[in-house]
């Protein structure tokens, strides 16, 4: 029996990233780590794939979840390949939109804690970024 504070169901998911996160911020870890982010954008793809098995650690938190829909949205920390800081300490977010039905994550958001402004809660700027940059996800980040 799942356990009942998980929402994502056990299963192989299909990761895309966003235009929006590519053009946005995914860009901006490449030109700053080059050969660093393209084996942490792999890590994350991988660790994404198998997101269930990471629900429970302190990885991943739910930001925002329907049961009705099976959707949601979640955050995961890590860290760039070849750094020594923790996943946590980094400051290093990606934000991403679950749907169980159709077995596919797409990430939304990448970026560091200095991409936040500063008089909002990191929270408020994340579902601010989504309803004013993925129309067709605003509903759940309302």
């Amino acid at each position: 029996m799942k356990h009942p504070s998980m929402f994502i169901k056990d299963q192989c998911f299909r990761v895309v990233f966003s235009d929006f996160a590519e053009r946005h911020f995914c860009k901006s870890f490449l030109k700053k780590y080059k050969r660093q982010w393209i084996e942490t954008e792999k890590t994350i793809r991988v660790t994404l794939e198998h997101a269930h098995q990471f629900e429970q650690t302190s990885l991943i938190d739910n930001l925002k979840f329907s049961q009705n829909d099976g959707v949601g949205i979640f955050k995961l920390d890590f860290r760039v390949a070849g750094t020594n800081e923790s996943p946590k300490t980094s400051g290093n977010r990606v934000i991403f939109f679950v749907c169980n039905n159709t077995s596919k994550i797409e990430i939304l958001l990448v970026y560091g804690k200095d991409h936040c402004q500063k008089n909002k809660s990191e929270t408020q700027w994340i579902l601010e970024q989504i309803k004013q940059n993925f129309s067709e996800y605003k509903d759940y980040a309302s």
